[in-house]
């Protein structure tokens, strides 16, 4: 699957994975990520809905960066709030469907408390 469905798709007793308290999320990957997981998932909780199928959410948000640089609210997130600069922005943009479209597997680790994230690089 990639990032982004796992993101959204994978849940704990019906929270998603960066709304489970007691478990961290980790990465096991060759090539580093843009942005941390938190980061990206918060991005992800603001623009798709959580558990749709594809069908059902607007997928320019993980696909399209010229149309994320125009239609996303950076001031949404306390993480993108200072991204005002449109070259900042276009940046954002391209590094976020760069890590949402990569290829993952999600194994939940009941016993240590973790997602772990597994990249296919």
């Amino acid at each position: 699957m990639k990032l982004y469905q796992g993101l959204t798709q994978v849940q704990v007793n019906d929270n998603m994975i960066d709304d489970v308290q007691d478990f961290t999320i980790t990465t096991e990957l060759t090539k580093p990520l843009h942005y941390s997981p938190s980061l990206l998932y918060h991005y992800i909780d603001k623009v798709l809905k959580t558990g749709s199928r594809h069908d059902q959410n607007n997928l320019r948000f993980v696909s399209d960066p010229a149309y994320i640089g125009e239609n996303y609210d950076f001031k949404s997130n306390p993480q993108t709030a200072t991204i005002t600069d449109f070259e900042d922005k276009m940046t954002f943009a391209r590094n976020v469907v760069a890590d949402l479209n990569r290829h993952v597997a999600v194994n939940i680790d009941t016993k240590n408390h973790e997602f772990e994230l597994i990249f296919v690089d």
